[in-house]
């Protein structure tokens, strides 16, 4: 089989392999991990369990004796879309759904004061982003991505120190593996055409092209939590950027059943982070908190993949990626209603780093906002059990502005949904 734009199946290869490495609209990772976060969306100031690891290491200091702790968010992701084609019109007459697309957050931790009363440290598993999807195999969407999974997972180690009885310091450093896998159908009908995906028996001159990929990667991150009076808390975090080297094989199986391999890697950064947040204790019982966290992603303004043997005659291509910085914001209420038990209710708002015509249909991380809520309860023997629910949606995408080929322009809607479970045990 050959290609009359060999360097279009390069293209494709960009194209899923920058599409799939996030979930959320605004950064890189996933911050959905325990009750407090997910019910009010705004932890940082006062994060006071284990995932204060992630969240802000001071918080640590909010702990006492030794916790282990446990939490798991699952993650339902809707979304329906149509194609564009080159003059405009819609295909096929009704939405294509995914067939699956789901996401997982697991947090295992385990935080200890040593018996001190100013020094905390902990460890934790995590994993931020553990997403993936599949389209279906007889819609257009084949073209631009029919299976996608992405992990990224971190094993850190935290300290904290109260400095003084307002000031409080922490710092992490962080493991990172990331490991994504993708496929497509490719078609040179298609690659010279794209408006041939909506025609019907091309199927039959399909053939799939699976790419994988894989990086190991330190970063670091450094937390400060101050409380000036009473009742109020502020806290700040900066999380370090980290360039990334996914490297593994590609296969590419024709439609005759030829086969083609070769091994790749594409650079890109996880760019730094800044974030802030307020905890205020409004009145007896009641906490109002508001989060705010800043992803540069401007640093991601071009993507590089390098084959390790040609494919088509090409070793390599620069695909630009035109990404700009993205913003979260998240306001939060806590109320504690009865001896032992916590109501929080959230809104958050998310700002996309990727322009339109970055935009893939399989990850199409629009704007989007949500609200939440959740709800803690203390049984007695240092035992805490938390239940939160949250529900996003996508601003709706309108898109005929993407440079991959087959262009991903297209119009739907997105939206998610996850329940959260955690349990802290203190002994």
């Amino acid at each position: 089989m050959t290609f009359s734009g060999p360097c279009r199946v390069l293209g494709v290869l960009l194209a899923l392999l920058g599409g799939s490495a996030t979930l959320q609209a605004g950064g890189f990772s996933n911050m959905e991990f325990g009750t407090r976060r997910m019910g009010m969306f705004a932890v940082i100031a006062k994060p006071d369990d284990a995932t204060a690891i992630f969240h802000n290491p001071a918080g640590l200091v909010l702990t006492s004796g030794s916790t282990s702790y446990l939490s798991l968010a699952w993650w339902l992701v809707g979304a329906e879309t149509r194609l564009y084609d080159s003059e405009g019109a819609l295909h096929p007459e009704e939405n294509i759904v995914p067939d699956r697309a789901q996401a997982l957050n697991p947090f295992l931790g385990f935080t200890t004061d040593f018996g001190t009363r100013r020094f905390r440290a902990g460890i934790a598993a995590y994993a931020p982003n553990v997403f993936g999807t599949a389209l279906p195999i007889d819609e257009p969407t084949r073209y631009l991505a029919l299976d996608a999974l992405f992990i990224a997972a971190r094993f850190t180690t935290s300290v904290a120190y109260q400095v003084t009885d307002q000031l409080a310091v922490g710092a992490n450093v962080n493991l990172l593996t990331m490991y994504l896998s993708v496929a497509s159908m490719l078609n040179a009908s298609v690659l010279n055409n794209p408006d041939n995906k909506f025609k019907e028996g091309i199927e039959e001159y399909d053939g799939r092209l699976d790419i994988e990929g894989v990086d190991y990667a330190v970063s670091w991150d450094l937390g400060l939590l101050f409380e000036p009076t009473p009742g109020l808390r502020l806290g700040a975090v900066f999380a370090s950027g980290v360039p990334v080297e996914l490297e593994g094989d590609v296969t590419f199986t024709s439609a005759d059943g030829e086969v083609v391999t070769s091994t790749q890697k594409t650079t890109f950064a996880i760019p730094f982070t800044l974030q802030g947040g307020i905890n205020y204790e409004i009145a007896t019982d009641f906490e109002l908190a508001a989060d705010i966290r800043y992803w540069h992603y401007q640093v991601n303004q071009e993507q590089r993949t390098t084959l390790g043997q040609p494919i088509m005659g090409l070793t390599g291509l620069v695909s630009p990626r035109r990404y700009g910085n993205s913003l979260n914001i998240g306001v939060g209420l806590l109320h504690r209603f009865a001896p032992g038990w916590e109501v929080m209710v959230g809104y958050q708002h998310d700002w996309s780093p990727i322009p339109p015509e970055s935009i893939t249909v399989e990850n199409p991380n629009g704007d989007r906002h949500g609200v939440a809520t959740g709800v803690r309860w203390y049984p007695s023997g240092g035992l805490r059990v938390g239940l939160a629910l949250v529900r996003n949606w996508f601003e709706m995408i309108n898109n005929q502005e993407s440079k991959s080929n087959p262009p991903s322009n297209a119009k739907g809607v997105g939206s998610n949904t996850a329940l959260g479970l955690d349990l802290s045990w203190t002994m």
